[in-house]
């Protein structure tokens, strides 16, 4: 497959399954995916499949769900100025195949594990809103990852770090078997330059080790992806539609 669709199907898994955990549907149609209806704009809107899926059918899987949301662009090309999106950020797909892992660095103290239970899945939202916004006043519980449901997802994985038995880290791993999405991988502020955004990103990886493993890479954490033997693919836009005076 090639390597941009195949980044752009890991990333398509993992909406597929955060959103179901939400009760909200996400459908593969043609050469694009999108949500059934609106949702935290945590999630994206919809997603092309490839490059070169033209600006307009993007937008236009949209239509009806509103505004406040994000489109990715998988082929990084397409200009949705003129459909009401600004350009939100550029960030390439990577891909590692499979292959053995490095080991990790030591870090007395830290331990990563899965979310087990409901109060460790409230715990691992938190600590992501925390480690993105840089507080958790924004933070609602069960608004991204419900407790319970986020539990009764196969193939979703949610990695909770602690640091002397406080939370510092999140990470999601999310396979269908074919393809593993890294993503979600935050460190709040306090703890970070310490290893163990690179601690979380090796503990998504063993999750599915024969698997080839995606993500869509920030520029921070770009180096540590590059470290573990992710190789840039191509580019992908992400476009944000702003809410409407309306609403």
């Amino acid at each position: 497959m090639d390597p941009v669709a195949l980044a752009a199907r890991g990333e398509s898994v993992w909406h597929r399954l955060g959103l179901a955990a939400l009760g909200v549907g996400w459908v593969e149609h043609g050469q694009v995916a999108r949500r059934t209806r609106p949702a935290t704009p945590v999630f994206l809107g919809a997603l092309s499949l490839r490059a070169g899926v033209p600006a307009a059918r993007l937008a236009q899987a949209v239509e009806g769900l509103g505004t406040g949301l994000a489109v990715r662009d998988a082929g990084g090309s397409e200009d949705l100025r003129g459909h009401g999106f600004v350009l939100q950020v550029e960030e390439p797909w990577m891909l590692r195949p499979p292959a053995p892992l490095p080991p990790a660095p030591t870090l007395p103290g830290l331990v990563v594990a899965p979310c087990r239970t409901p109060a460790e899945v409230e715990l691992f939202e938190r600590t992501s809103v925390e480690a993105f916004t840089g507080g958790a006043d924004s933070w609602a519980r069960g608004a991204i990852h419900p407790p319970e449901a986020s539990l009764r997802i196969p193939g979703l994985t949610l990695l909770l770090a602690r640091l002397d038995g406080r939370p510092v880290g999140t990470a999601i791993a999310a396979t269908d078997g074919t393809v593993l999405n890294v993503g979600g991988v935050a460190v709040v502020a306090p703890a970070r330059h310490q290893g163990i955004g690179t601690h979380l990103t090796l503990a998504c990886l063993a999750t599915a080790p024969t698997l080839p493993a995606v993500l869509s890479s920030s520029e921070d954490g770009h180096s540590l992806y590059r470290s573990l033997g992710f190789t840039d693919v191509g580019p992908s836009t992400l476009w944000w539609q702003p809410p409407s005076r309306a609403s």
